[in-house]
C-alpha cells in the first residue's frame, strides 16, 4: 500500500489482526522492508505488524526538505500509525530504525509502548562535537570510491552470509550512493546534538555478537538504562534480525510477552 506524505509517497504492509497490539518495524540504512520478513512471519499470528519502506528506500519515494533524515521519518511514521487507527505501538528500530523511533519517542512519547532496538545506540545524552569533522572526512573519502565498489564493501561489511550481502548490495544501489551519505551526515547531527532523558518506556536492547562497531554502544546503553532488557544475537552481524532470525526472534517474542502480555 501506498500512504501519500508531505515527504513523499510511503509504501507500507500491514498484517495481522485487528485490535492486536501493533508492532512497527523500521529497517536499517540502505535497506526496506524486506529485511523482517522472518519477523512478519513470526509475529503476525499474535500481533499486528506494519513493515515500511522510510522515504528514499526500497518503493517510497522522498521530497526534497530541510528537515533532518531520521526526524523526517519519525513525522512519516506517526501519519503512518493514526492512518492504522491505532493510538500507540511497539516500535522496532535496526541501526537507521533504533535512531528514527528513538526521534520518535522524543516527540511523541505517548505514542509508544516498548521500543526494541537492534545494532543501535542511545542518542542521550549526546556525543561530542568533534564527531562532525570526523564523519566529514569519512563522507567525503566515501565519495571518491566507485558506486559499485562502494556498495559491495557496505553489504560484505555488514551482511554475515552471501544472502544477506546479496541483498544488501541490490537495496544499498537502489537508494544511491548520495541519499546513503546525506543520511550519514544527519546521524551525526542526531548524535552531537542528543536527546533529553526518554520517558522510562519498557526497553530491549539487542545486537549480534559479530557486531565489532555498534556491541560496545549497545552495551553501555543496556548497562546505563535500568530496566532495560537485552539480548547478543549468535552467529549475527551488524543485521542480526536476518543473520539469525531464530535466535533474534526467540528473544523479541519473550521481550514482546512481557511488555504487552500477548503471544
Amino acid at each position: 500500500m501506498i500512504y501519500h506524505s508531505k515527504f513523499g509517497n510511503i509504501y507500507y504492509q500491514l498484517s495481522g489482526p485487528r485490535g492486536k497490539t501493533l508492532v512497527i518495524l523500521c529497517h536499517g540504512l540502505g535497506m526496506d522492508h524486506r529485511t523482517f520478513d522472518k519477523q512478519v512471519a513470526a509475529l503476525k499470528e499474535h500481533y499486528q505488524v506494519m513493515v515500511w519502506d522510510m522515504p528514499g528506500h526500497g518503493r517510497s519515494s522522498m521530497l526534497d526538505n530541510n528537515i533532518g533524515y531520521s526526524l523526517m521519518a519519525a513525522h512519516c511514521l506517526v501519519e503512518l500509525l493514526e492512518k492504522t487507527g491505532n493510538t500507540d505501538a511497539v516500535m522496532v528500530g535496526l541501526s537507521l530504525g533504533s535512531y528514527v523511533i528513538q526521534q520518535f519517542l522524543k516527540k511523541y512519547p505517548e505514542k509508544v509502548s516498548a521500543t526494541v532496538h537492534i545494532g543501535g545506540a542511545s542518542l542521550y545524552p549526546g556525543y561530542s562535537n568533534l564527531l562532525k569533522p570526523a564523519v566529514s572526512l569519512l563522507v567525503a573519502l566515501a565519495g571518491l570510491i566507485p558506486e559499485k565498489i562502494f556498495y559491495r564493501f557496505i553489504a560484505t561489511h555488514r551482511g554475515a552470509t552471501l544472502e544477506i550481502k546479496k541483498y544488501l548490495e541490490e537495496t544499498i544501489s537502489s537508494t544511491g550512493k548520495k541519499l546513503f551519505l546525506k543520511i550519514t551526515r544527519d546521524l551525526v547531527d542526531d548524535f552531537t546534538e542528543g536527546m533529553d532523558k526518554p520517558p522510562e518506556k519498557p526497553i530491549l536492547i539487542t545486537w549480534g555478537e559479530g557486531d565489532i562497531f555498534t556491541r560496545g554502544l549497545s552495551t553501555k546503553w543496556h548497562q546505563r538504562t535500568p530496566g532495560s532488557q537485552f539480548g547478543i544475537i549468535k552467529g549475527a552481524n551488524h543485521i542480526a534480525n536476518q543473520d539469525n532470525p531464530e535466535d533474534f526472534n526467540r528473544v523479541l517474542m519473550s521481550f514482546l510477552q512481557t511488555a504487552c502480555g500477548q503471544g
